[in-house]
């Protein structure tokens, strides 16, 4: 089946001041405001199949570069990545595009994020929908069991500087283009896709950047402790699960389940990887329009 129609390259870029960032951001349609979140190693372009049936649905679509990724800032310090940062960026971007509440959409690091602004900031929070991302406190508990840890390596990896830079970008980055994007079913992040997010990677600093978000938020220190703890999670909340993720295990899910106040929507992709809204669009645009319209 082909991919659907992807977000047109050419949508003009804004940038939005945050705090003591800027943010660049795409964002188009009048509805209720949708803000989506990407993860490592990507950029908003992994949110392309997303945007233009969100926007056909009736709502307002926003999708940013991280902090540290593509056209927005990137601080150098390694805690200018810690979680409490991004969630700050996270609210003060509802704060200056003038929302007193978004839905939120996260995928992996992006979902991260949201899990915690979810938590603390219930109250900036219409939904919730992740996307293959287990709530940071059911990632610390279960990376103390020998499969996920087994399947968490690259993140001790990442936390020796130089190394992980060197290990990630040489000859062209064929071991992050290996280990990571050619994880997803054929097709799913074409050539052209791949070079949009790695060439972004070789911009001064965004490498280290990228990485700075496993040095700041999971150190060694961390898979030796017991997690700190969140308020439950209280805000309608989906869950979008590609089954076939070579980096979560079956018990990130059901640690994350339990760290939400009453029965979330989840719905499960057998065969689909950790690449899901790019891997599965039509699935994932389906039951993410019809989540957000059951809150309205």
């Amino acid at each position: 089946m082909p991919l659907p129609v992807a977000y047109p390259s050419a949508v003009p870029r804004e940038r939005i001041k945050v705090g003591e960032i800027r943010l660049a951001l795409d964002r188009e349609g009048t509805g209720a405001p949708v803000i989506l979140l990407h993860g490592f190693p990507e950029l908003a372009h992994s949110w392309r199949y997303q945007r233009p049936a969100l926007v056909a649905a009736g709502y307002e679509a926003i999708t940013p570069d991280l902090r540290g990724y593509g056209e927005s800032d990137r601080p150098s310090a390694v805690d200018d990545y810690a979680l409490a940062r991004l969630v700050g960026d996270l609210t003060g971007l509802i704060d200056a595009l003038g929302h007193e509440s978004v839905h939120l959409v996260g995928h992996d690091w992006g979902g991260s994020i949201t899990w915690v602004t979810a938590a603390l900031r219930p109250e900036l929070v219409r939904s919730l929908s992740i996307l293959n991302s287990p709530h940071p406190v059911a990632s610390a508990e279960a990376r103390q069991i020998p499969e996920q840890r087994q399947k968490s390596w690259y993140m001790l990896l990442f936390q020796f500087t130089g190394i992980a830079e060197a290990w990630s970008s040489n000859d062209d980055f064929a071991n992050l283009r290996s280990t990571f994007y050619a994880t997803a079913a054929e097709g799913a992040i074409s050539a052209e896709d791949e070079e949009v997010f790695v060439g972004a990677l070789r911009k001064d600093g965004a490498l280290t950047a990228a990485l700075n978000y496993y040095r700041a938020n999971t150190p060694p220190t961390s898979w030796l402790k017991p997690p700190p703890d969140l308020p439950p999670i209280t805000v309608p909340t989906q869950i979008i699960w590609g089954e076939a993720d070579a980096y979560m295990s079956e018990v990130l899910l059901e640690k994350t389940v339990a760290k939400i106040d009453g029965t979330p929507q989840v719905t499960r992709l057998p065969g689909v990887s950790h690449w899901v809204q790019q891997e599965a669009p039509d699935r994932v645009n389906e039951a993410l329009v019809a989540f957000l319209d059951a809150q309205s």
